[in-house]
């Protein structure tokens, strides 16, 4: 019987000559790759908003009179899909920076714990701006 493969050269590597093929072999699983088709055979998944956004939506939500504590931020954060375990230190970084911004206030508590509001910077953009009716 044949064999439905030919044999290799065994002097020259088959990755490193391009002539055979450079390397460049038909998956093993019967999924075409990239190279292949000329996309990817799994698109990559929607992006989830940036933390920032979601930490000042949640305190949006709750309005400009009302605060949002910590623990409920977090919450709000895990929602979308971030891991809390693996970017603590994102959220609190973050966090930091909306509060010195200004685009947040800390109402309660010390660092980073306590209970935050939207800030004056906030409130500011997000009132909408009345369009002008142009005389006729």
């Amino acid at each position: 019987m044949q064999k439905d493969t030919w044999p290799l050269p065994s002097t020259v590597p088959l990755a490193s000559n391009p002539a055979l093929g450079g390397g460049r072999l038909p998956s093993m699983s019967g999924i075409p790759n990239k190279s292949e088709t000329g996309h990817r055979a799994f698109p990559k998944p929607h992006r989830r908003p940036s933390m920032s956004r979601v930490i000042l939506e949640a305190v949006a939500d709750k309005g400009a009179r009302h605060c949002v504590s910590l623990p409920t931020l977090k919450k709000a954060v895990t929602t979308m899909g971030y891991n809390m375990a693996r970017n603590t230190w994102r959220f609190k970084r973050v966090l930091k920076g909306l509060a010195d911004k200004g685009m947040l206030k800390q109402v309660t508590g010390k660092g980073l714990s306590g209970s935050f509001r939207i800030g004056k910077k906030q409130a500011s953009k997000s009132k909408p701006k009345l369009k002008r009716r142009q005389p006729l």
